[in-house]
């Protein structure tokens, strides 16, 4: 049954004729009983009683009259939900990130986008879950980390793929405790902090970190963790050196807190990438894009 089907229907209960029905309807006389006669039609059975003047609603019709003006009803505020729906879908922008970006360059990201409007959901996860929230339409834009010599980004083949800054990882320390690392290290050890094998900072770590480091004895892994903020604290409370991104620890070091160990240990540059689904988008990417890949969104 077809919303306009009913509205039809009941106008012609409503005004008692055709011909009123009609003028209600905004159509003609002779083309809205076509419709009505298509309606009988296409529902097999007949509604209208033509043998009287003026035609009128049949008795079993008439005894449906609150029913259908239930259903349009329905019908009427369902078709506004789905608009609703969509008027919200084009204006929110989800955009999954690396943990380390989510709080390094996000909240920079939705500086920028402030003025377009949007209802900005950032959704947290490691490189790989990003990926497939965006493959999954769950994610609009995907930032990621990348650097040389890494898998290339999974389906690549679909994806547009845009650099907007680079990062730098680089070692970190509590400067409260750095007594106690070069206690450590005289005795031919350095204490860590690991990230699981099985994320992104984790393959760049055992792949690009821990070759560069025979000079410093037995690395030891104190703490595993995939948040590179956990990380960082535990750095910072001395339980081991932690890389992680530095414009997330800036404000550490600028304070004093953290010490920057770059100058003894390996860091390594990490490129921000902006991705997203070629050829699919909401109108809130399509509007935002412009944003997300202007400057050095991710400098370090």
């Amino acid at each position: 049954m077809r919303l306009e089907w009913l509205d039809d229907i009941l106008a012609v209960a409503e005004t008692g004729s055709f011909q009123a029905a009609a003028e209600r309807r905004h159509v003609t006389q002779p083309a809205f009983s076509r419709r009505l006669r298509a309606i009988e039609e296409s529902l097999g059975v007949q509604l209208f009683d033509r043998t009287r003047k003026p035609a009128r609603l049949m008795p079993h019709a008439l005894e449906q009259a609150e029913r259908m003006r239930d259903l349009a009803c329905g019908l009427r505020e369902l078709a506004e939900s789905f608009r609703e729906s969509e008027r919200t879908r084009r204006k929110r922008l989800v955009i999954a990130c690396q943990h380390a970006i989510t709080t390094a360059t996000a909240p920079g990201l939705i500086e920028r986008l402030s003025g377009r409007a949007l209802d900005i959901r950032l959704r947290s996860a490691n490189r790989d879950e990003c990926l497939a929230l965006l493959m999954t339409r769950q994610a609009d834009v995907a930032l990621v980390y990348d650097v040389d010599g890494a898998a290339p980004l999974a389906g690549a083949e679909f994806l547009a793929i845009a650099p907007v800054g680079v990062e730098t990882l680089i070692p970190v320390f509590g400067a409260a405790a750095v007594g106690a690392l070069n206690g450590a290290f005289a005795r031919g050890e350095l204490p860590i902090i690991g990230y699981p094998d099985d994320v992104f900072l984790g393959i760049v770590q055992r792949r690009l970190i821990l070759p560069r480091m025979s000079h410093v004895g037995r690395v030891l892994v104190r703490v595993e963790t995939a948040l590179t903020l956990a990380a960082m604290q535990c750095a910072r409370a001395g339980l081991g050196v932690a890389w992680t991104p530095r414009s997330l620890v800036a404000d550490e070091i600028a304070r004093g807190d953290l010490l920057d160990l770059s100058g003894s240990l390996p860091a390594v540059e990490m490129r921000l990438l902006a991705v997203h689904v070629r050829g699919v988008g909401s109108a809130a990417r399509a509007a935002a894009w412009p944003d997300i890949i202007a400057g050095e969104a991710g400098s370090g």
